[in-house]
Order: structure tokens, then C-alpha cells, then sequence
């Protein structure tokens, strides 16, 4: 196990998670491309209604997974080894420190599936008895929610594999494992669509049937989410007979623990199961404010206008979920890790690492603001067939793309947040996160119930939600290098002294948008298009020269750990 007080397994910790942002960003970049591709291919046969109850399926299959899963991911970042551990009869090898922190790991990875059963039950069970009688009556439409849940179930068997390589930092064990995944579902769903549209109604064995074709396209997508949960609850228990059981000496199924002599045996540590159970409570609000929007869509809105906001969710946060969701997850690993010890080292390493990873995050969010709003109408055109064309997609993504930037900015503050938080600020958080809850739920009944907004309204209304989100980690942030620094200190290492490029880009960039907004306002052709590319170059240039310092430093670093 990593030492944090040494400074060369602190920067061991560093290099591991910035090789693991590079793994899953290449496995979120496969995926997505997969991904894309299927649905470029797939908005062509696919009406706005099959795309609405499909993004019904997943926010069903997310939710129950989200619940079940997501506070133990967190929670078992900070297990750490007891000063003496002793011998027991059912874990011969408790003596050795790491196999006992991973066995500790693996006993927490069981309450994902303990929790995720009988949630899934109530939860499916309770969806399928309000909705639509439409829905209720197309052709495989039973199958397909029984296949939902029994993807459920593969997912949850494989946490305890998810979460003990997640644990040791195997990176590119997971990318692999779910890019072979995300290829197994493209298959399977892209296949059965494909095949039906083409090899029977193209050829004439049958009369072409809408209601089968749309309970077809939803038995596809549940197909495809079962393809999924398969491979991956596959791939990661062969890679467990084959090398984790070799490599490692603990056991896979709930074993029983003890400290010391003196203490008496057990399968979950008592502090870190309190620390989950604090954590479990603010997460059920922060799901609430993350996918309130389905929430809010699912009831306020038309079938069609899901499935046109599921596109936008598809097409719109591409960057952000390739991007900025494995620095994210990277993040709150290393930072749990790392600031286990608040060593001066290790905060001075984690306020750096935080301070150059916003920086990135509001230099992209400004390109995002500057050139998609007058781009993103003129690229999503090429992508979207003939059904999609009487809707307001092309508009609704304009408004959509100024949302990103909050989106993105709020990951990375929750992340730190999430990973240095203490049970009573998670307590606070909560609290907060339901007065959040109440001012969203607000501010969609005026915009969507009252003024008639409907997408743009609830667009609107997450950018307030994230506004406020960020505000909290901001002050939380603060005050927690506050209290760290001496006043001196935090004087000369103030968090906004680090931002003063920003300002000079953030001039240089309303310029652009001024200029590109008089010459063009919304790009209509390629020669319009390939000018805010020559905009965005300008842009990124002076960014990199502004930040040429930082730069510079990075690339020693980078090469001098080559060397070592």
C-alpha cells in the first residue's frame, strides 16, 4: 500500500492517476465513437417517441444502478489498514496489510447487490404499472422491460470485480473491459434494428407494422443493455480466475475480518460504513438535482420532446462525458488517496493539481461558449435524418451548449468535494442539496408549466441548479485550503490568484464572438464554418502561449518520471 507521507509514492499515486485519465479517456473516446456511429445510423429509423421511451429504459437502468452502487465507489477509496492486523480462521493471510484493505474492499462491493435487488424489483414494478397503456401493449415490449432487469443483475454481480481493480488503480483492465462491452451492445442493438428494417419490411415478408417496429427498436435497446452487463460481468470474472486470484491473496466472497486480538470479527469496518451511510444520504439528493431533468421531462413533457433531449444529451455532452468524466473519476481517486495524510506535501501536490485542472476546464467551457452555440445547428443537421426535421432540435441545441460549461465545471469541484469531505460536511451538503432540489423543482414549474419554455425552460433551469452546486464546492474549497495554509500562506497561494490569464483570454474571446457574431450569427456553410475554425485556432493559441509556464513544467515533470 502507498505510504502518503513519502513524497516519491505521493507522486507514484499522481503518475498512476494521470495514466488512468489517459486509459479512460481513450475508452470513453472508443465508446462514444461506437456510440455516435449507432446512433447516427439509428436516428434514421427511429422516431423521436422509440428514442423517449429508450431514454426511459436507461434512466430506469442508471437510476437503480446509481442508488446501488455509486456511495460504495466513493466510500471504499478510503479504506485503509488497521496499525496490526491479526490471523483469522476464514482469512489465513489477514496478516498482510493489503490483502486485508482488499478483502475489506470486497466485502463493501456486496452491498451494491444487496441494495440493487430489491430496488430494481420496486423500482421497475412501480415504473411499468404508470406508464402509457401504448407503450404497455406493443409487441415485446414485456420482454424487454424482464431483459432490462436482468441487466440489472449482471451489473451488479460484477461490482465486487468493478470496485477491488478500481481499488488497485488497474485502469486499463476496466477500459477494456468496457470498451469490449460497448461493442458487444452496438452489436446487438444496431443488428436486430437493422436487420428487421431491412431484411423484412425492405424485402417485403412482411407488411410494414409501426407498432412492431417500435417494439422491436425498444427490444434492440434492451438487448443491447443485456449484451452489455454480459460481457462486462465475463470479462472481469475471467480476469479474476486468470490473474487477480493469482496475483493476490484474498477471496471473492464475504469473508470475515478482525483487527486485532482484541477485537471481534466482522465483514464491514465501522467507520467507513458510517461514512457510506452519510455519503448514500447526499448522493440521493445530488441524483435527484443530476437527473432531475429526466424526472421533470418524463412529467412535464411529450414523448417527442424526450426523445429530442435524449439526442441532445447524446449529441450535445459528447465532449463533456469524454472528456471531462475520467478526469473527474481520476480525480476523486487520486484525491482520496492522497489526502488521506494532509501532509503540506500532499496539499500543495492536490491544490496544484486542482488549480491547472480548472484552469483546463474553463479555457474548454469558453471555446464550448464562444463557437458552439453558432456551430452545433450547422454540424447536428448532417447528423440527423428527415424524421427529426419538424422538431426544434436544431434551436434547443444552441441553449443547450451554454449549459455544458456549468456541467463540466460542477464535476470537477464535486469531485474534489467527494473526496476530501468530512461526514458532517457531506451532512451540510445534504441539506443544501435539498433546498437545490426545491429552488430546480421551482424554477421548471415556472419556466416549463407557466411560460411554456419546455426544453429550453429546463435547460435554463439546470444551469441554475449548477450554479448553485458550484457555489457551495467553491466556498467549501475555499475555506478547506483555508484552514490548511497559515494566513501567509494563503495569502501568497490564494486559489483566485491563479486565474489572471484567464481574464486576458476571456477578452480576447468576447472579441472573437462579437466579431464572429456580426460577420456570420448562425453558421449556414462550410466557408462560414472553416472561419470559426481559423477563430478557434487564434483562440487556442493565445491560450497556450498565455499558459506556456504551467506547460512547460508539466512536460519536465512528465519526462523527468519517464526517466526515473
Amino acid at each position: 500500500m502507498e505510504k502518503h507521507g513519502d513524497g516519491t509514492q505521493d507522486q507514484s499515486i499522481l503518475q498512476k492517476s494521470t495514466r488512468g485519465v489517459t486509459f479512460l479517456m481513450f475508452s470513453q473516446l472508443f465508446a462514444k465513437i461506437v456510440t455516435f456511429l449507432l446512433n447516427t445510423l439509428l436516428v434514421r429509423y427511429l422516431s423521436p417517441k422509440v428514442f423517449g421511451i429508450n431514454a426511459f429504459l436507461e434512466f430506469l437502468l442508471s437510476t437503480v444502478l446509481f442508488f446501488s452502487r455509486e456511495a460504495i465507489r466513493m466510500s471504499t477509496l478510503r479504506i485503509k489498514a488497521p496499525v496490526s492486523p491479526a490471523s483469522h480462521d476464514e482469512f489465513r493471510n489477514a496478516d498482510d496489510s493489503e490483502t486485508f484493505v482488499l478483502q475489506s474492499v470486497i466485502n463493501f462491493a456486496y452491498i451494491p447487490i444487496f441494495i440493487g435487488l430489491p430496488l430494481s424489483l420496486v423500482l421497475v414494478g412501480w415504473q411499468y404499472s404508470n406508464l402509457n397503456e401504448y407503450f404497455i401493449s406493443l409487441p415485446y415490449f414485456q420482454l424487454s422491460i424482464a431483459t432490462i432487469w436482468i441487466s440489472i443483475v449482471f451489473e451488479l454481480l460484477s461490482e465486487p470485480f468493478f470496485i477491488v481493480n478500481q481499488f488497485m488503480l488497474n485502469y486499463k483492465v476496466r477500459s477494456q473491459f468496457e470498451s469490449i462491452a460497448v461493442v458487444a451492445s452496438c452489436i446487438a442493438n444496431f443488428s436486430i434494428v437493422y436487420v428487421y428494417e431491412n431484411k423484412i419490411n425492405g424485402t417485403g415478408l412482411g407488411s410494414h407494422d409501426a407498432a412492431k417496429q417500435e417494439g422491436i427498436a425498444i427490444l434492440a435497446f434492451s438487448v443491447s443493455k443485456f449484451a452489455h452487463s454480459l460481457a462486462l460481468l465475463c470479462c472481469y470474472y475471467f480476469d479474476y480466475v486468470s490473474r487477480l486470484s493469482r496475483e493476490n491473496n484474498f477471496s471473492m466472497r464475504l469473508t470475515k475480518l478482525r483487527a486485532s486480538e482484541r477485537t471481534l470479527p466482522y465483514y464491514f469496518q465501522s467507520d467507513i460504513l458510517q461514512h457510506f451511510k452519510k455519503v448514500y444520504l447526499q448522493l440521493c439528493f445530488k441524483h435527484l438535482l443530476t437527473e432531475g431533468d429526466k424526472l421533470i421531462i418524463n412529467s412535464m413533457c411529450t414523448v417527442e420532446e424526450q426523445g429530442i433531449y435524449s439526442l441532445l444529451s447524446n449529441y450535445g455532452s459528447l465532449l463533456t462525458r469524454l472528456i471531462f468524466a475520467p478526469i473527474e473519476e481520476s480525480l476523486r481517486l487520486f484525491l482520496a488517496r492522497l489526502l488521506s495524510v494532509t501532509s503540506a506535501t500532499n496539499v500543495k501536490l492536490s491544490m496544484d493539481v486542482l488549480v491547472n485542472l480548472t484552469k483546463f476546464y474553463l479555457y474548454l467551457s469558453l471555446l464550448i461558449v464562444v463557437f458552439g452555440p453558432v456551430n452545433s445547428p450547422f454540424l447536428l443537421q448532417f447528423l440527423i435524418g428527415s424524421k427529426w426535421s419538424s422538431t426544434t432540435v436544431l434551436d434547443t441545441i444552441r441553449v443547450y451548449c451554454l449549459y455544458l460549461p456549468f456541467l463540466s465545471i460542477n464535476g470537477v469541484f464535486e469531485a474534489f468535494f467527494q473526496s476530501v469531505a468530512s461526514g458532517e460536511h457531506i451532512l451540510r451538503h445534504s441539506y443544501f442539496m435539498m433546498a437545490f432540489s426545491g429552488v430546480f423543482l421551482g424554477s421548471c414549474w415556472l419556466m416549463i408549466g407557466k411560460y411554456k419554455m419546455s426544453l429550453e425552460g429546463l435547460i435554463l433551469s439546470n444551469i441554475i441548479n449548477m450554479i448553485l452546486r458550484i457555489a457551495f464546492c467553491g466556498w467549501f474549497i475555499g475555506d478547506f485550503y483555508k484552514n490548511l495554509y497559515s494566513d501567509t500562506q494563503a495569502k501568497d497561494t490564494s486559489f483566485l490568484l491563479n486565474f489572471r490569464n484567464f481574464k486576458i483570454v476571456s477578452f480576447a474571446a468576447f472579441i472573437i464572438a462579437a466579431s464572429n457574431f456580426y460577420l456570420f450569427g448562425v453558421v449556414k456553410s462550410f466557408p462560414q464554418f472553416f472561419t470559426n475554425v481559423a477563430f478557434a485556432v487564434l483562440l487556442l493559441a493565445l491560450i497556450i502561449y498565455k499558459e506556456k509556464d504551467v506547460l512547460r513544467i508539466y512536460v519536465q515533470n512528465k519526462n523527468d518520471a519517464k526517466i526515473v
